[in-house]
C-alpha cells in the first residue's frame, strides 16, 4: 500500500512545508499531480465521514485544496471518492490545510470505528493541555480544537507567542487559530496542570504505548489529554496516573504540533461522539382553516351587493 499526498493550488509555502512533513510521519510521498486512485479531501454534501473507513488496501493519492477555494473542479471531477473530516463547531468548520492531511491521512491509511452518537456527548470530553513553542503551530493547533468541538483548553506557552511576544507573531498566532471566529477559551497554563487530574493520557507521536485507538478518551473533565509535552516534562509524582498513548507515526526529529495535535483531536472527537437527534413523532394535524372558519347557518347570512357599500 502506498499513499501519496497531493497539494492542489496550496499557496502558502509553510503550508506546503508542513504537509512535506506530514507526509514523512504517515510514511507518504508528495507528488506534483494526482496518479491512480484518487481520494480528494473535501466539505461537500456527498463526501462521507473519513471516520468508519476500513484501512487503505491500495495505493491512492490524497488530495488537499487550496486554503480558501479548495480543491479545483478538475480534482473533484475526477475523484474516485471523497472524504470529509466532521466537525462540531459552528463557526469553525475547517482545518488548516497541512491539519487536514495529517488527519484525513491518518485515518484513510488506518482505518477506524465510526463515530459516536450518544445522548450527551459533552460529558464525556476530556480536558486537553496543549504544549508548543512556535505560534503558527500553536494557533493551527487551536483551530483544530474549536473545529473538533472543544470550548476550553489548556496551553502551556513555551515561547510561541500566544500570550506575550512581539506584535507580529501574536498576529500571525491569532490569524493561524481563525481567532476572528474562534469561540476556544485558551487558559494559560504550566505543564504541574496535570496534577488536578484523575488520569493523564500522554500522546506521542510515535515509540511506545497503546494505540490511541485502544485508549479509552471519553471519562470527562477529569481526564487530561496531554498534546505537546514529552514524558520527561511531567512531574515525576504523576507517573501512577500516567498512561501512554502513541499514533504511531514515523518517528522524525521535531513532528509539527499542528498534525500531531489534530489527529489526536480527531480521535477523541470520534471517540466522545455526536448527539443523538431524536426523531419526532409524526402527527396528524387538521388543516389550519377548518379551526378558524366555521360555517353558519343560512339565516344568518347577510348578502351586501357591492354598489350598497357606496352609500356608507
Amino acid at each position: 500500500m502506498e499513499l501519496r499526498l497531493f497539494a492542489d493550488g496550496v499557496e502558502n509555502a509553510d503550508n506546503r512545508a508542513r504537509i512535506a512533513d506530514v507526509a514523512n510521519l504517515l510514511g507518504a510521498v508528495c507528488v506534483p499531480a494526482p496518479d491512480g486512485y484518487l481520494i480528494a479531501v473535501e466539505n461537500v454534501s456527498r463526501a462521507k465521514p473519513v471516520y468508519g473507513r476500513r484501512a487503505l488496501r491500495q495505493a491512492a493519492t490524497l488530495a488537499v485544496g487550496n486554503e480558501r477555494r479548495g480543491l479545483s473542479h478538475a480534482v473533484m471531477a475526477s475523484a474516485n471518492e471523497t472524504v470529509a473530516i466532521p466537525t462540531l463547531s459552528r463557526t469553525v468548520n475547517t482545518l488548516n490545510v497541512a491539519s487536514a492531511a495529517a488527519v484525513a491521512g491518518w485515518y484513510v491509511a488506518r482505518g477506524s470505528g465510526r463515530q459516536a452518537t450518544v445522548p450527551h456527548p459533552e460529558r464525556r470530553r476530556p480536558s486537553v493541555l496543549i504544549s508548543g513553542d512556535e505560534n503558527v503551530e500553536i494557533g493551527s493547533s487551536l483551530r483544530s480544537a474549536a473545529a473538533f468541538g472543544f470550548r476550553e483548553v489548556y496551553l502551556e506557552d513555551r515561547g510561541g507567542g500566544w500570550f506575550e511576544g512581539d506584535h507580529h507573531r501574536l498576529r500571525e498566532a491569532r490569524a493561524a487559530a481563525r481567532r476572528h471566529k474562534n469561540p476556544l477559551r485558551v487558559r494559560r497554563a504550566a505543564i504541574d496542570v496535570a496534577s488536578r487530574f484523575d488520569e493523564i493520557v500522554l500522546v506521542t507521536p510515535a515509540g511506545d504505548g497503546r494505540r490511541i485507538t485502544q485508549e479509552t478518551l471519553t471519562r470527562g473533565r477529569r481526564q487530561l489529554i496531554a498534546l505537546g509535552p514529552t514524558f520527561d516534562d511531567l512531574p515525576r509524582g504523576l507517573m501512577s496516573r500516567v498512561r501512554v498513548a502513541s499514533l504511531g507515526l514515523a518517528p522524525v526529529a521535531a513532528p509539527p504540533l499542528r498534525a500531531v495535535a489534530s489527529i489526536a483531536l480527531a480521535e477523541i472527537a470520534r471517540q466522545v461522539g455526536q448527539p443523538a437527534t431524536r426523531p419526532r413523532p409524526s402527527v396528524s394535524r387538521p388543516p389550519r382553516y377548518d379551526r378558524q372558519m366555521k360555517l353558519v347557518a343560512e339565516g344568518e347570512l347577510l348578502l351586501v351587493e357591492p354598489e350598497l357599500l357606496l352609500s356608507f
